[in-house]
């Protein structure tokens, strides 16, 4: 490939904002006419599901850096809620959820054989150097890659909604015998890489998401870390 051609990068704050921008006018349009019985049925109420599929077209078209497994789940389950609000399906979802953890598991097994398109296309967000004790990363609509290398690491806070976030704490070092960290992921996936002396301990609630730890137990005991907090509809990865 020439050394001339620029590579793909993700889209610029601008464009996340078009985006978002004409969603927001989109709900605001739906609610109207529903306010004005435009139309015999509830708009709203009927097709506030798009927004989940424009938002996993999105993610495919643009958001290289992002799950296409991920993007097509989201994808499906806008389009099935649309045609059950429309009353074409008639599906218990109670009984369907656990394709949720089958399309997880699927995600999990292709990204072991088959390398991301941002690993390839250079789109992967540049990560930022950090050295203080406490993180504070929020990722909305956006990708957050960062490393830290404070050595008095006491914990902080990782919330991202609608993105993602790559923390690097390899050469970090826990201040004392144990860290926390706060995790909000909401149709997001987190990456967290952590020093092999370090021991993980999972406390986070999951709804229609999961944590996964990767991380080889020091055969030693060394400083823990606590990740708590919760993930609905996305993912955490912990490895070292």
């Amino acid at each position: 490939m020439s050394s001339d051609q620029p590579p793909r990068h993700r889209p610029s704050h601008a464009a996340q904002r078009v985006l978002f921008g004409l969603a927001v006018v989109a709900i605001g349009v739906l609610a109207l006419l529903d306010n004005l019985h435009v139309f015999d049925i509830a708009l709203l109420r009927t097709f506030w599901p798009l927004a989940l599929v424009l938002w996993g077209v999105s993610r495919l078209v643009f958001w290289r850096h992002g799950s296409v497994m991920f993007s097509l789940v989201v994808i499906g389950i806008g389009a099935v809620l649309t045609a059950q609000n429309l009353g074409y399906t008639h599906i218990q979802l109670r009984d369907w959820w656990p394709v949720l953890i089958i399309m997880a598991g699927l995600s999990i097994l292709l990204r072991a054989f088959i390398p991301r398109a941002g690993d390839k296309a250079g789109c992967i967000p540049a990560t930022t150097l950090a050295h203080g004790e406490l993180v504070s990363i929020n990722a909305s609509f956006s990708a957050i890659s960062q490393r830290n290398d404070s050595p008095d690491f006491k914990g902080g806070r990782l919330s991202s909604t609608f993105g993602g976030v790559e923390l690097d704490l390899t050469q970090a070092v826990i201040a004392g015998t144990e860290a926390r960290l706060e995790i909000s992921a909401r149709f997001s996936g987190i990456e967290l890489r952590v020093p092999r002396e370090w021991q993980v301990v999972v406390e986070v609630d999951s709804t229609f998401g999961g944590v996964e730890d990767k991380t080889t137990p020091p055969m030693a005991g060394g400083p823990r870390l606590v990740l708590r907090g919760d993930v609905v509809f996305g993912g955490v990865e912990i490895k070292n």
